[in-house]
């Protein structure tokens, strides 16, 4: 399947998976919407995925922390797509955050990972999910982790367990919502690390055995397959290659 004359929305598009996800759909002829909070990453962006003037890329400047922001961002994005009607988001906000025993742990901090890793993913869901349930072939896929399915292997990361827990729950809310519209809503529950661009390690320092490319193309496959309602586990980068087939 051909992305030409789809477009394609990457919330989050300068982080290690988002910026893998921007390159491979420009690849798939895509038109494709960076949306960042950072201007200065959406031109390291450009640099670093050898982005051309001549490829469809567009970027916004944004961010979801609110009902208000989330708006002018969805406003931003029609503006800059002039019209045009978008196929598919991909979703990749959040990063595991740092933290004492929960019990020793200000709840100000529980509430910032929250913040930036639930409640920002569901800000863009309301933002974006309403125009694409009618749209044939649509996409929306959300991104978490595997330490929602364990005890955190280090205390310290008790609230990366929470958060994806808690994304994963979110998953299977807006699964149900969605059931019998043409959208299909997915979330991609990463087992394993990746690396930014050419690298062999991921963002906590630890070895992986591949980058952002490698894991990218599995995006593309979700939004070819026939996947709806899931949470797409996937322990390694053969699983995702899997996924990319499809």
């Amino acid at each position: 399947m051909s992305f030409q004359n789809r477009v394609v929305v990457v919330i989050g598009a300068t982080g290690v998976v988002g910026s893998g996800v921007v390159r491979k759909y420009l690849d798939a002829g895509a038109t494709v919407v960076g949306v960042s909070r950072s201007a200065s990453k959406l031109e390291q962006l450009k640099q670093q995925m050898k982005i051309q003037a001549s490829e469809p890329f567009l970027s916004v400047v944004g961010d979801f922390k609110d009902e208000a922001s989330a708006t002018e961002v969805k406003k931003a994005v029609a503006a800059t797509l002039g019209g045009k009607a978008i196929d598919h988001v991909v979703s990749v906000q959040g990063f595991v955050a740092f933290a004492k025993a929960p019990t020793s742990t200000p709840t100000e901090e529980l509430k910032a990972a929250l913040d930036d890793g639930l409640f920002n993913n569901l800000l863009a869901a309301k933002a974006f999910l309403p125009d694409l349930k009618d749209r044939e072939g649509s996409t929306f896929t959300l991104v978490s982790g595997g330490l929602a399915h364990m005890p955190p292997p280090n205390i310290s990361l008790w609230l990366g367990t929470v958060k994806n827990a808690a994304l994963n729950a979110l998953t299977l809310a807006l699964a149900a919502e969605t059931a019998n519209d043409k959208v299909r809503l997915n979330t991609v529950c990463m087992h394993f690390g990746v690396a930014p661009l050419g690298g062999d390690k991921n963002q906590f320092g630890m070895s992986t055995e591949g980058d952002t490319l490698r894991l990218a193309p599995a995006f593309l496959g979700i939004a070819r397959g026939t996947q709806k309602g899931q949470l797409l586990c996937v322990n390694s980068f053969a699983e995702a290659e899997k996924l990319s087939a499809r």
